[in-house]
C-alpha cells in the first residue's frame, strides 16, 4: 500500500535508501555527482566547489571540537563567523558540498536551511565509493594549478599538475585564521588573482571554505575546488581515513541526498496556546531545536470562555515571528484559518498544545513527504467500524509505535502538510458547525480529495528523536482534564463529524482495501497489556505494594528477604539480573538502568515474561481483545527512555 516508501532510519541520525532502483528523480547519488564534477574539471569549466560537513558546522555553532590535525575549539570563533559568511554566495557556478542524510541528517538539514543556493552536492564527493576513481583520475590530470594545502605538502608532487604557486596553512586552522588568514588571501589575490582558467587545488581543512569564497568573489573565472582529505596521500604521504581501507563500511558507499533544485525545505510552524500555557516554553524550545529548522514560527492563542483568562508575557511572545491572540474562544479550527492567512512556505506544521516533538520530527515528516505527498501525523487512527469510528480503531504513532511509515484514515497532535490543503479543508460547510472537533478528519478528507493520503511516519522504539510527540510528555499533558476528549459531548460531536464526512463520500482505507489490516498489524509493536483498563487495577495495586519506592530516585527495596523473593517469583528473575544491589544496611538499591523501579518492572513484566504470565492473567478473568490491546502503549506511557 506504500510502495513509494524506500527510505528508512535504522540508527540515530542516518537515513538508509533501501532500494536505489526505486529512487525517483528527486534523489541524486554520490557516484553520479562525482562524474558530473570531474567532467567539469576535464572540460576546463570555471566553477567553485566549497565543501562543509560536520566539523565546519560544529565550528559555526561554537561546539567543543578537536580536529584531526590537533586544533581545538570551544565557543564562538572568528573562523566560525567567517565560515557562516561563506555560505551566503548564490551564483550559478558556485556549488556547496554538504553532509548527506545517509551519513549525517542533522547536518544535512541544517545546511539546507542555512544555504540559499540550490547548487548543492556531496561534501564527501571525492571519497567513500569514489575514492579509488579519484586517486586514479587525479594522478592523470594535467592542468596549470595553484595549490593551497597544509604545510606538510611543501615540495611534494601532486600528480601531473603544473603547479604555478603553492600556498600553505598551519595545523591549527582556528589560530591561523585569526593571525594569518586574511593576509594569506590578500597574498593569493595579489599574486594570482588576475589570472584566468587556473585550477585551484584547495586542501586546507575548514579554512578551505572561506578561502574559496574569497577567491571566487575576487575572480570567478577560475576553477576553485576543495579536494580535502582526498589529497592527503600527496600532502601527508598517508591517509588516516576509513574510506581508504578496503572493505570498510564507507569504502564502497554510494551516498544519496535529495536534489535541492527539485525540493523545498521551507516549513512554517504554528503552535497553539489554550489552557496549557505552562507547556508553551518547552514546546517552543523543542521546535527551535529541530534538525529541520522552521522558516518561521507562529502562535495562535485561543480565548477562554470562563471565569479566568491567560495572558502571555511579552518575553515569550517576542520569540515568535507573529502571534494572534483571540479574546474569545473560537475552537480548534481557528488555528488552521490562521495558518492559511499567515503561512507562506510550501509546508505547514501545526501542533496541539500538549505535544512535545523529538528533535527530528520535522525532518522525519519532510523525508516522507519527499516520497509520498500527504498529511503526516504523530498519532494516527485506522478505522475498522465504518459506522462508529471509535469502535475497534487501531492507533499508530506515539501511542502505538510503528516500525515503518503507515497509512491511516486521519490523525492528530501534529500535522505536517502542504499549505494548499488548507483552502480545501476550510471550505467545508461543517467547519463552521463543529467548533471543538473535526479538524483532524476534515484535513485528511481534503487531502484525499486532492489525491493524497494521511500517514504516520516511522516511530522507532529506539529512536525517540524521530517521534512527533515524546511519550513522557504526551501522557503527562494530553491526559489531563482540559483535553477535548474528556468531555462526552465532544466525543459525540466527533462521531457526528465522521457521519458528515461519510455522507460527503469519504471512504475508509479498510473499505477500499480490507487486506491492509494484515499489513498494518505487521508493522505495529507486539501485544502487551494496556495500562488504561480498570480491570487491571489489581495488577497495578499489587505492583505498587511490591514497589514502595515508586516515583523516587533511586528506588529502593527495603529488606532483601521480604522483597527479592517476590521479584524473583513475579518476574522469574534473579535480583542481579534486575540490576539490584545490596548495600551495607541490607537494603537493595536499583542502579540507573531504569528511571524508576516501576518503569523497569513494567518493561520486564510486559516484554520478557508476558507469554508465561498470560495464562494466569486469563485466570483472573482478563480477556484478550477486551482487556488486552495490540501495541506497546505501556512502554510509551511508562518506559519511554529504557530503549
Amino acid at each position: 500500500m506504500l510502495e513509494k516508501f524506500y527510505i528508512t532510519c535504522e540508527r540515530e541520525n542516518h537515513w538508509t535508501l533501501t532500494d536505489s532502483a526505486r529512487a525517483d528523480d528527486k534523489i541524486i547519488f554520490l557516484r553520479d555527482e562525482y562524474k558530473k564534477f570531474w567532467n567539469k574539471i576535464l572540460r576546463g569549466e570555471n566553477f567553485a566547489l566549497s565543501r562543509c560537513a560536520d566539523g565546519e558546522r560544529g565550528i559555526m555553532l561554537g561546539q567543543k571540537l578537536k580536529g584531526i590535525d590537533g586544533w581545538e575549539i570551544s565557543g564562538e570563533t572568528a573562523l566560525g563567523a567567517a565560515l557562516k559568511e561563506s555560505l551566503k554566495i548564490d551564483a550559478p557556478n558556485f556549488y556547496y558540498g554538504i553532509s548527506c542524510p545517509c551519513c549525517d541528517s542533522a547536518a544535512y538539514y541544517w545546511y539546507l536551511r542555512e544555504i540559499k543556493s540550490s547548487n548543492i552536492t556531496f561534501s564527501n564527493i571525492w571519497v567513500n565509493g569514489n575514492f579509488k576513481a579519484f586517486q586514479n583520475n587525479f594522478q592523470k590530470l594535467e592542468r596549470d594549478a595553484v595549490l593551497i594545502t597544509n604545510w606538510r605538502g611543501k615540495d611534494k608532487k601532486f600528480g601531473r599538475l603544473n603547479v604555478k604557486h603553492h600556498y600553505f596553512v598551519s595545523d591549527d586552522c582556528v589560530k591561523f585564521w585569526e593571525e594569518d588568514g586574511e593576509n594569506l588571501i590578500r597574498q593569493i589575490i595579489s599574486e594570482t588573482g588576475h589570472e584566468k582558467n587556473l585550477l585551484y587545488v584547495v586542501s586546507a581543512g575548514p579554512l578551505s571554505c572561506v578561502i574559496i569564497a574569497a577567491l571566487f568573489k575576487n575572480n570567478p573565472d577560475n576553477c576553485y575546488v576543495d579536494f580535502g582529505s582526498a589529497t592527503d596521500l600527496m600532502t601527508h604521504g598517508k591517509i588516516n581515513r576509513y574510506y581508504a581501507l578496503e572493505g570498510s563500511i564507507t569504502s564502497d558507499k554510494n551516498c544519496w541526498m535529495f536534489d535541492r533544485k527539485k525540493i523545498s525545505v521551507d516549513v512554517d510552524v504554528v503552535l497553539t496556546c489554550y489552557k496549557r500555557p505552562q507547556v508553551l516554553s518547552q514546546q517552543l524550545a523543542a521546535i527551535k531545536n529541530q534538525t529541520l529548522k522552521p522558516r518561521r514560527i507562529f502562535l495562535y492563542q485561543d480565548g477562554i470562555d470562563d471565569y479566568y483568562k491567560i495572558e502571555l508575557n511579552d518575553k515569550i511572545l517576542s520569540e515568535f515571528d507573529a502571534c494572534k491572540i483571540s479574546a474569545k474562544n473560537f475552537g480548534v479550527w481557528k488555528r488552521f484559518e490562521f495558518a492559511e492567512e499567515i503561512c507562506k512556505s510550501p509546508y505547514v506544521c501545526i501542533f496541539d498544545d500538549d505535544t512535545i516533538p523529538g528533535e527530528r520530527w520535522l525532518e522525519n515528516c519532510h523525508v516522507n513527504m519527499m516520497q509520498n505527498r500527504g498529511v503526516f501525523v504523530t498519532n494516527g487512527i485506522l478505522i475498522r467500524n465504518f459506522e462508529n469510528y471509535r469502535e475497534k480503531r487501531i492507533w499508530a504513532g506515539w501511542k502505538l509505535p510503528n516500525a515503518e511509515t503507515c497509512a491511516v484514515d486521519f490523525g492528530g497532535h501534529s500535522w505536517f502538510f502542504e499549505r494548499e490543503y488548507l483552502k480545501s479543508m476550510l471550505s467545508k460547510s461543517w467547519s463552521k458547525k463543529y467548533k471543538l472537533v473535526g479538524e483532524d478528519m476534515t484535513l485528511s478528507f481534503a487531502a484525499a480529495e486532492l489525491g493524497f493520503g494521511t500517514y504516520v511516519p516511522r516511530h522507532p522504539l529506539k529512536i525517540l528523536s524521530l517521534w512527533g510527540s515524546l511519550p513522557e510528555f504526551a501522557w503527562k499533558y494530553g491526559m489531563n482534564d482540559v483535553a477535548v476528549f474528556r468531555n462526552p459531548a465532544n466525543t459525540d460531536a466527533m462521531q457526528a463529524v465522521f457521519r458528515e464526512l461519510r455522507s460527503n463520500g469519504w471512504k475508509c482505507l479498510l473499505e477500499k482495501n480490507p487486506d491492509y489490516l494484515e499489513e498494518i498489524w505487521s508493522i505495529l509493536s507486539t501485544k502487551i497489556l494496556s495500562p488504561e483498563k480498570e480491570s487491571l487495577k489489581m495488577i497495578r495495586d499489587a505492583l505498587d505494594e511490591l514497589l514502595p519506592a515508586f516515583g523516587r530516585k533511586p528506588p529502593i527495596f527495603l529488606g532483601e528477604g521480604k522483597y527479592s523473593m517476590l521479584v524473583q517469583k513475579l518476574f522469574n528473575l534473579r535480583a542481579e539480573e534486575y540490576h539490584v544491589l545490596e548495600n551495607e544496611n541490607e537494603e537493595i538499591e536499583t542502579e540507573k538502568l531504569f528511571e524508576t523501579l516501576w518503569q523497569g518492572a513494567i518493561h520486564i513484566f510486559f516484554t520478557d515474561v508476558y507469554k508465561e504470565l498470560k495464562p494466569f492473567l486469563e485466570q483472573w478473568g482478563l480477556k484478550e481483545g477486551v482487556d488486552f490491546t495490540d501495541g506497546r502503549q505501556i512502554l510509551s506511557a511508562y518506559a519511554f527512555d529504557f530503549d
